[in-house]
C-alpha cells in the first residue's frame, strides 16, 4: 500500500453507514488499513456493513442510533471509543433529500431537512471532536451535495431548495470547522452529483435519463464507490494539507 494512503492504526466512524455511499466509505477506509464503526438507523443495515469491514480482516462496530438525537449520538460516541478507543476520521454521510417544491413544504418538513442534513454532522463533530484535538493528523469528512451549489430542482436532482440550503449549510459548517478545528483536524467536503443508489432508482431508471446525461460530460451516473474514492482521498495521509475543501464528483455536471 503507498504511504500517501495507508490507514493502519486509524479509527474511522462512519455515519449512515448502512446506506450505498456509506457502506462503500467504510470499505474504502478498512481495504486502507482502517478499523471502521458503522452508525445506521437500521440494525440490518449496521450489521451488514460491519460484517463487510470484518471480512476485510479489520475490527467493526455496528452502532444503531438517529444523528439528529444529540443525546443518543453522545451515548453512540461513547460506545465507539469505549470499543476501540479512539476515532480518527470522521465521515458524516447521515442526511436524506426532500423533493417536495418550497410552497408544498411544511415549517416542520423544512426543519427536518436540516436536522437530518446539517444539525447530524454538527451533533457527530461536537461529541467526537474533543478526543480527536488530542492528537495530530485527525480528518472530519461531511458528505455534501451538487446542490448546494446549483440550487437543486428537477429533473437532474432528488431534491430542490431545502435540500439545497440544508447541504449549503454543511458547506458553511466543513469550512468553518477548518478554521477552529486546525491545526490539528482537517475538515473537507465532498459534493457528490446524481449517484445510483435505492433512493435515486426513480431518476436513473427514470424517463429522463437521456436528457440527464447530456447534462454530465462524463455521460454516466456515479457510483457509491466514486463518492468512496474522495472519501478516502480527505482521510488519508495524502491530504493533510488541504482543509476547508468541498470537491465537486459529478462527472462534471457542475463546474466551479
Amino acid at each position: 500500500m503507498h504511504p500517501l494512503h495507508d490507514l493502519s492504526g486509524r479509527v474511522a466512524l462512519v455515519t449512515g453507514g448502512g446506506g450505498a455511499i456509506g457502506s462503500a466509505s467504510a470499505r474504502a477506509l478498512a481495504q486502507a488499513g482502517a478499523d471502521v464503526v458503522v452508525v445506521d438507523l437500521r440494525a440490518d443495515a449496521a450489521e451488514a456493513a460491519a460484517a463487510a469491514v470484518r471480512e476485510l480482516g479489520r475490527r467493526s462496530l455496528p452502532l444503531v442510533g438517529d444523528a439528529v438525537d444529540y443525546e443518543a449520538v453522545g451515548r453512540l460516541a461513547g460506545d465507539a471509543l469505549r470499543a476501540l478507543g479512539r476515532v480518527d476520521v470522521l465521515i458524516n454521510v447521515a442526511g436524506g433529500g426532500q423533493p417536495k417544491a418550497f410552497l408544498d413544504l411544511s415549517p416542520a418538513e423544512f426543519d427536518g431537512v436540516v436536522q437530518h442534513n446539517l444539525r447530524s454532522a454538527w451533533n457527530w463533530a461536537h461529541h467526537l471532536v474533543p478526543q480527536m484535538l488530542t492528537r495530530d493528523a485527525q480528518r472530519i469528512v461531511n458528505i455534501a451535495s451538487i446542490s448546494a451549489k446549483h440550487g437543486g430542482g428537477p429533473p437532474a436532482t432528488v431534491s430542490r431548495s431545502a435540500y439545497a440550503a440544508a447541504k449549503a449549510g454543511v458547506l458553511g459548517l466543513t469550512r468553518g470547522l477548518a478554521r477552529e478545528l486546525a491545526p490539528r483536524i482537517t475538515v473537507n467536503a465532498v459534493c457528490p452529483g446524481l449517484i445510483e443508489t435505492p433512493p435515486t432508482r426513480g431518476i436513473t431508471g427514470g424517463p429522463h435519463m437521456p436528457a440527464i446525461l447530456e447534462t454530465i460530460p462524463l455521460r454516466r451516473v456515479g457510483r457509491p464507490d466514486d463518492v468512496a474514492a474522495a472519501v478516502l482521498f480527505f482521510a488519508s495521509p495524502g491530504a493533510g494539507w488541504i482543509t476547508g475543501e468541498c470537491m465537486d464528483v459529478n462527472g462534471g455536471q457542475y463546474i466551479d
